[in-house]
């Protein structure tokens, strides 16, 4: 199996994360290398990682149908019309829907967070090429992506695993943070019932790319900490993240 690299694009207004996924291989010349792009939060930010790293994507996957992580779908879709794009079914529901998929309320949301006076044009996305209701798999190269339903902070949120030692959590399990569960399509109980239990089967050591923040490596079962892990991370981070070194 190749060796990947995993290269992150942070958007500055939402801080959220973009993953571009691709593979150790030796390239000649202006050759252009395969990749996957995980949550496309930008218009230029992530198509500029691609073009300077001499990436083409073939699958763009979605954690889910929020605006600051799918603000960059149509224009890679644009750049790149072979790339095929993965998304649960709610995802691809919400993503066409200004208010599920938060651009709507867009301005005022950062406006709480401390970042007032920001243009934010409301905007939504073409359905996905494929979709998924129940967990399945997704073979890319040398590789498997594993998709998990975990709604909750959305209807249509997932997790996503790379080869079961790497986890894209989305906008779960992120450090020094509380899961949100009160924004449209959100649902405490979904969370409760299915993502919570989930989350806390998740192995020591997995390595958590989380859809805000950086990225780490689990030191101690999620159900070890009250509220699991959010509340812990900000409380206790130096005994419960390791630094971890980039893939």
């Amino acid at each position: 199996m190749s060796a990947i690299a995993i290269s992150v694009w942070t958007e500055p207004l939402a801080e959220s994360n973009c993953y571009i996924i691709y593979e150790h291989k030796e390239r000649h010349g202006n050759e252009v290398a395969p990749c996957v792009v995980i949550d496309p939060n930008d218009p230029a930010g992530p198509l500029s990682v691609l073009e300077q790293k001499g990436l083409r994507p073939e699958w763009i996957l979605l954690t889910h149908e929020h605006c600051d992580h799918t603000a960059g779908l149509e224009p890679m879709r644009e750049r790149f019309p072979d790339a095929q794009v993965m998304a649960s079914e709610q995802c691809n529901v919400g993503m066409q829907n200004a208010r599920l998929n938060m651009s709507r309320m867009m301005e005022v949301y950062l406006t709480f967070f401390g970042k007032s006076g920001v243009s934010y044009t409301p905007f939504v996305c073409r359905p996905a090429d494929k979709t998924y209701s129940e967990a399945c798999t997704l073979d890319w190269r040398e590789h498997t992506f594993r998709f998990v339903p975990l709604p909750g902070h959305t209807a249509g949120s997932v997790g996503i695993f790379l080869d079961d030692d790497i986890f894209f959590s989305g906008d779960y399990l992120l450090p020094g943070r509380e899961v949100i569960l009160r924004l449209p399509g959100g649902s405490e109980k979904d969370y409760h019932e299915i993502t919570e239990p989930f989350l806390a089967t998740l192995p020591v050591g997995i390595h958590i790319y989380p859809g805000h923040g950086k990225d780490y490596r689990l030191a101690m079962p999620v159900d070890s900490c009250e509220g699991l892990i959010p509340r812990c991370f900000a409380n206790a981070a130096s005994s419960i993240l390791k630094d971890a070194k980039q893939i």
